[in-house]
Parts: structure tokens; C-alpha cells; sequence
């Protein structure tokens, strides 16, 4: 699983690959041109420094018939010629070329006219130099070398002061760039954690509010997605809801004609097989009425129904008054401690927890034994909790069990596996969260249902509504 998100492409990664590669071409076309204008800078610097003891020198040349020589003392011809950082060579040549002064092999440049001076670049026992070369108005040929040195540290400064700008600004362009791309990817983390915050069975469709013009398509064409899921799921609903509804009359009808046709004298066999039909009757009358509540817990644009205060321990107790004599026909001892416990919650669908709750500790609790029901706050956050001393559940299965249809192998009784999906189902419409765990004594089940926070707020708008739950 990690190597294939690893091997997903990153909008993020891409862009600021195409920006750090665009900044690399940049910055080598930057050196590029850097080197160029540096160099030629550096050259016309030096040539005219190289040029001003050629000139001086040409000064102090005499031609006398054929006869060409320099003037110039020999303390004041090195003073011309020396240089620090580079080794400097002179040559004086006669108007016919011949060497009169300096080293012999610097070679003459070919066509100078009289007056001309010319720069040119040459290799002077295997070391670059450059030249300076002058024909003076005399005819004499005064030419002055120099290696490059200077020429190169002043190039290699420049480029290095450049490049290092360069650098400074390509670094901070990329964390501008990471910090504005991750910003302008943030309508995509809401989208992706309001994706991942929702429950299966959340349709509604995603707030494009803020989202950028570039993804708008997607979220618009997601929402089309959410409205076909919403009305499919809605039709489902009806669908279960109607079936189930017109179930009932007719279950209801067989089980009081077989409950009516047990009262008469039977043959011993024959009232068997009456009342296995009677049970058969009673338990399919129960699936359609679980069907029923289940179709009403899940979401739908049907059922959105505005949640109001109610005091869970108002609901539970009217739940005893329905469940009471059943638990007392079953030997089961049913109690209740009940504290106020005041919640956001739906009115219709509150009561199907109990009902399926203590309809499941009723069929699982063995005859004899005994059930609790509690409300009651713990801190902030509000509870129900329905507790057995029955077979419990394995560890292991208490995740299934909050599953349609799943039944704990094993476990005897004549549950058709919705009671607790209905619990969990009405739970997340409250934004609840159920707990399953062994009792107080580590035996039988205790299944919580923990509401959250009640907000001081919306206290605050019901005040006496909130006063009167409290007393009643």
C-alpha cells in the first residue's frame, strides 16, 4: 500500500519539478551569459592596462637608419613591464621586423600599419597569454604580453558574485513557490478531509465555497455523483420502508387469525406446527418492524428531521412502561437507574435504541437473569447504556455485530441480526459513538451509547425548555 501512494504523482512534486528544472535552464543560460559579458569586461579592462606601457615604451623608440633601439633606462623598462599576479613579456622589433630588444620568439601580428595597435590572444611556451602589439609612427614594432591571470580571477569573481545571487534568489523562488503550491492546495486537503471526516452513508454534497476555478469542474461533477447515490439511497429507503410497512398488516393479521385458531381444541401435532407458525409470524413481524426503523435511522433527504433537547432519561422510561411486562412474562428482571441526561437528538428515532437494545438483552439473557438500563452524563458528554448479565460477546465479534444480519456464531436465541445496526445507525445520526464491553463483573454485555458535547450555547437559546427537562 505504501509503494503504490509512493508511486502516485504529486501535483505538489511535479510542479516544483518543472519550476526547479525552468530555474536550472535559467540559471545555466544566466551563467552562460555571465561568463560571456565577464569576460569580455575583463579583457577591455586589461587590454587597455596591457596597452598604456606599450604606448609608453613606443615613446622612447629611436630608428636611425637601420639601426632600432630603446631609449629608456633598464630600471625604468622593468618598472613598465613588472606586474605582480602576472609574468609580463616585451619585445621591440625594427620596422623590418627584426628583434632589437626584448624576448626573440613573441610572434609578430601580419599587415600592421604604421599607427595600428592590436590586441591578439597567443601561446607563449605552452602558457596562454595576451597581447598587446603597437606600430609606431616610426615603424617600430613594440609588442607587450601578459598571461591571464588576472583576467580569469577576474572573471571567476564575477561569475561567482552572480551565481551566488542567482542561487540566493532560485532557493528562495522554490520556497516561495512550495509555500504558495501548498496554499493553493489547501481547498484540496479541506475537500480530501471533509471526504474522509464523512460516514459511508453521508451524501450530502461537498461545498464548493472557496474552491478554486481549476477544480470547481471536479467538485461540481463529484456533487451530480452524491445527488444520483442520494436519490438511489432514497428510493432504497422507500422501497424498504413501504415494503416493510405493508408487511405489517398482513403479519399482523396471520399472527391474530393463528393466535385466535390456537384458543380451539387441536390434535397434540397440529398445535405444534400452529404455534412454530405463530413464532414464524411474530419473528417476521419483528424484521418488518426492524426494516421499518431501520429504513427511518438512515440518512436521506426524507428523513432530516431538525433535532430538538430531549432527557434521555424521559425516553428510557417510557420504554419501561413498554418493555416492563414482556420482561416480566420472560423472568427477566428488567431495572432501571435513570439520571438526567439532556442531548441534541431526534425525537422518532431516540427510542429505537432502547427498544432495540433491550429487545436484544431480553432474547439473549437467559431466563432468571437480569437487565440495567442507565442514562446519565459522564463530564460533559451524555450516555445510555443497556447492560445484561447474558453470554456476552467475544472480543473479537464486536465489531461485526454492529453489522445487518450478523449473528455472533454459536449464540443460541431468535434474533434477526438488525438490533444493533439499528442502534449504530440511529447513533451516527447523532453523532454518538457506541461501546461494546463486558459488564461490571467481566460477564454478560454492556453496550453505551455516548452523545456528544451538548454545546452551552445551544442550551443557552432553550433555556426554560432545558429547566423543564430537567425537573420532569
Amino acid at each position: 500500500m505504501a509503494e503504490a501512494g509512493a508511486a502516485q504523482p504529486s501535483i505538489r512534486r511535479r510542479l516544483v519539478a518543472y519550476l526547479v528544472t525552468a530555474l536550472l535552464l535559467v540559471s545555466v543560460g544566466v551563467a552562460l551569459v555571465t561568463y560571456a559579458v565577464a569576460n569580455r569586461a575583463s579583457n577591455d579592462a586589461y587590454d587597455r592596462s596591457l596597452l598604456d606601457p606599450t604606448l609608453d615604451i613606443s615613446e622612447y623608440v629611436r630608428v636611425e637608419g637601420d639601426l632600432t633601439h630603446l631609449d629608456l633606462p633598464q630600471k625604468a623598462l622593468e618598472a613598465l613591464v613588472y606586474d605582480q599576479v602576472d609574468q609580463v613579456v616585451f619585445q621591440l622589433r625594427s620596422p623590418a621586423g627584426k628583434v632589437a630588444a626584448g624576448v626573440p620568439d613573441l610572434p609578430l601580428p601580419p599587415g600592421m600599419a604604421v599607427g595600428e595597435h592590436r590586441f591578439v590572444d597567443i601561446d607563449y611556451h605552452g602558457a596562454p597569454m595576451r597581447m598587446a602589439a603597437l606600430r609606431g609612427s616610426n615603424g617600430a614594432y613594440v609588442q607587450v604580453a601578459e598571461t591571464l591571470h588576472k583576467r580569469h580571477q577576474l572573471v571567476a569573481e564575477i561569475l561567482t558574485a552572480e551565481m551566488a545571487t542567482m542561487l540566493v534568489i532560485a532557493l528562495a523562488a522554490v520556497a516561495l513557490a512550495w509555500t504558495g503550491i501548498a496554499k493553493g492546495l489547501r481547498p484540496l486537503e479541506r475537500l480530501r478531509n471533509e471526504l474522509l471526516a464523512r460516514s459511508i452513508r453521508d451524501l450530502r454534497p461537498l461545498n464548493a465555497t472557496g474552491a478554486p476555478i481549476e477544480i470547481a469542474p471536479v467538485v461540481d461533477a463529484f456533487n451530480a455523483l452524491l445527488a444520483q447515490l442520494r436519490e438511489a439511497s432514497a428510493m432504497q429507503q422507500r422501497f424498504v420502508a413501504n415494503a416493510a410497512h405493508q408487511l405489517r398488516t398482513p403479519l399482523a393479521g396471520l399472527q391474530m387469525h393463528l393466535e385466535l385458531l390456537l384458543r380451539h381444541a387441536l390434535a397434540p401435532d397440529v398445535r405444534d406446527e400452529i404455534e412454530r407458525l405463530r413464532g414464524a409470524s411474530v419473528r417476521a413481524g419483528r424484521l418488518a418492524t426492524q426494516l421499518l426503523a431501520l429504513a427511518r435511522a438512515e440518512p436521506g433527504p426524507v428523513h432530516d428531521r431538525p433535532l430538538q433537547l430531549l432527557d434521555l432519561r424521559n425516553v428510557a422510561g417510557e420504554a419501561a412502561r413498554d418493555w416492563a411486562p414482556r420482561a416480566i412474562a420472560l423472568d427477566r428482571d428488567l431495572g432501571f437507574q435513570l439520571e438526567p441526561a439532556v442531548i441534541l437528538g431526534d425525537a422518532t428515532l431516540l427510542p429505537e435504541i432502547f427498544n432495540n437494545l433491550i429487545d436484544n438483552a431480553l432474547r439473549y439473557t437467559p431466563r432468571g437473569g437480569s437487565i440495567t438500563v442507565r442514562t446519565g452524563c459522564d463530564g460533559d458528554h451524555a450516555y445510555l447504556a443497556v447492560e445484561d448479565n447474558g453470554p456476552g460477546i467475544p472480543e473479537r465479534e464486536r465489531g461485526n455485530v454492529l453489522e445487518r444480519f450478523y449473528r455472533v456464531p454459536g449464540v443460541t436465541g431468535d434474533g434477526s441480526g438488525l438490533g444493533l445496526s439499528i442502534v449504530k445507525e440511529v447513533a451516527e445520526r447523532h453523532g454518538a459513538v457506541v461501546e461494546l464491553t463486558p459488564g461490571d463483573d467481566g460477564a454478560g454485555t454492556r453496550v453505551r451509547v455516548v452523545f456528544p458535547r451538548l454545546e452551552p450555547t445551544t442550551a443557552a437559546h432553550e433555556p426554560r425548555r432545558l429547566e423543564h427537562l430537567s425537573r420532569s
